[in-house]
């Protein structure tokens, strides 16, 4: 080989050398964040309403599948429980971890303390100790808080405007979640100021909530949104409407269980919250910390009412709360 020919040889290598890092340096990167769900994930490739939220608000900062982003979802099953599905996707090191609720939070917070972790709504996140303050988190969850403080006296009230004649109102609960002193406390306070009897009660899951609804001598109910709220709504208002006993639900979206028979909920708007967890996951992928990211709390609220529960329990719904309705499923 003459050096004429050896030099273009070399060359030739240099250049393709050359459009190979390029072209690996134009590839978008590839962020992993990962999704705990609460609730038993459905088979197949199918995503929950959540998982299409999250995406569709993150495609609007700019990360979208399969370009620059990819979704792990794990969530408990018939033979996993939470905390093992929070392990298996810790396991995985995302970038970033993404969840909805305190106990899910907290699954994911106890296995890790490096990783960054955005809530889509928690109801005290500074009185669990997910948070420092909410204007300074200090550690590695950030997100958007539920503001349970507000929305449990706010529900309340509109509550007991379409039940009039209640005397007595219990709040339920998840058992484990790590919320509910503090709940409960509010929902004492709120109670007495508008001269209501209350008790807190308790339940571990939907069986059990059934059986506390058909089993209530109270004259409603105000249900704080947790898993089991959303496993088996129409069982859950069957129960009620049996038992002619008005439900309410607040703090995470709750439009599915309130269109599947009980009586209305008040809560954070679904979209603003995933909207706004999505610019908390777009700061932390583009290299800030968590613990300098304020937790956001919701603006905007929606007001549901089933009239059909409500015609079946004989409550006329005061025209004043229908005109302030943003949804009536008739």
């Amino acid at each position: 080989m003459t050096s004429v020919t050896a030099r273009r040889v070399l060359l030739g290598q240099l250049l393709a050398l050359l459009a190979a890092n390029q072209t690996v340096l134009a590839q978008p990167r590839r962020a992993r964040v990962g999704w705990l769900s609460f609730a038993t994930l459905p088979k197949g490739e199918t995503r929950t309403p959540g998982e299409a939220l999250l995406l569709g608000a993150l495609r609007l900062k700019g990360w979208s599948e399969p370009g620059s982003l990819v979704l792990e979802s794990r969530g408990p099953a018939v033979d996993k429980t939470l905390a093992m599905a929070a392990a298996e996707l810790v396991a995985l090191r995302p970038e970033v971890l993404v969840s909805a609720g305190t106990p899910a939070i907290r699954a994911l917070r106890d296995l890790t303390r490096d990783i960054p972790i955005v809530m889509v709504g928690a109801g005290d996140p500074v009185g669990t100790g997910l948070v420092a303050s909410l204007a300074r988190p200090g550690g590695n969850v950030t997100g958007v808080s539920w503001r349970l403080d507000e929305l449990i006296p706010k529900t309340l009230s509109l509550l007991h405007e379409m039940v009039p004649r209640a005397r007595r109102v219990d709040l339920v609960i998840q058992a484990g979640d790590p919320g509910h002193a503090r709940f409960a406390k509010v929902m004492a306070d709120a109670a007495r100021a508008r001269g209501l009897a209350s008790q807190t009660m308790q339940v571990k899951d939907a069986d059990e909530l059934v059986a506390k609804i058909s089993g209530s001598t109270a004259d409603a109910l105000l249900l704080i949104a947790t898993a089991m709220i959303y496993r088996q709504p129409e069982r859950l208002a069957e129960a009620a409407v049996a038992r002619r006993l008005p439900i309410a639900v607040t703090g995470g979206p709750a439009r599915d269980p309130t269109a599947s028979g009980l009586l209305c909920s008040y809560t954070p708007r679904e979209q603003e919250l995933y909207r706004r967890a999505a610019e908390c996951i777009d700061r932390i992928l583009r290299g800030a910390k968590p613990a300098d990211i304020p937790v956001e709390q919701p603006l905007r609220y929606d007001f549901i009412i089933n009239l059909r529960t409500a015609r079946a329990m004989d409550l006329k719904v005061p025209r004043a709360l229908r005109l302030s309705a943003d949804e009536l499923i008739e």
